[in-house]
């Protein structure tokens, strides 16, 4: 009897604390604060410390698929450009191959980054996100 009353104390404790006191998330928090997706604080860092940039890949002077990525500049990213097109589309991460690329089932060639693991859901939500927001130089 008293492991019954000990068991209802706890899930009574644990639906109490479970309970919702917060407001609705409106949406992604970039590295600005303010809801927007940053380029500089939160896609570069992406590309640059998921080896893209390597040599025999899109760095260094490479340009695996057609595409180099020089610096991972801004405009490197806005301008680039492979065998299968633009890699970023305005407003559109469904056809943007930078998003595509990086999913489990590319619609051309194998997942990126090669030889490494796949990227969280949270840096692909956020490349998303940046892509679907109007991939802004902020």
């Amino acid at each position: 009897m008293k492991n019954l009353q000990i068991l209802a104390v706890a899930v009574g404790l644990a639906l109490v604390g479970c309970s919702d006191s917060g407001d609705t998330p409106t949406g992604p928090v970039g590295g600005n604060g303010n809801g927007d997706i940053s380029f500089s604080a939160d896609i570069a860092p992406l590309i640059v410390g998921n080896s893209c940039l390597r040599s025999g890949c899109h760095g260094g002077g490479s340009s695996s698929g057609g595409l180099s990525l020089g610096a991972a500049s801004y405009t490197d990213i806005e301008n680039g450009t492979g065998n299968n097109g633009a890699i970023v589309v305005v407003g559109d991460a469904s056809t943007s191959n930078l998003y595509l690329k990086l999913t489990a089932s590319p619609p051309f060639g194998s997942r990126m980054p090669l030889g490494s693991a796949s990227l969280s859901t949270t840096s692909l939500d956020k490349i998303k996100d940046w892509i679907n927001q109007g991939a802004k130089d902020n």
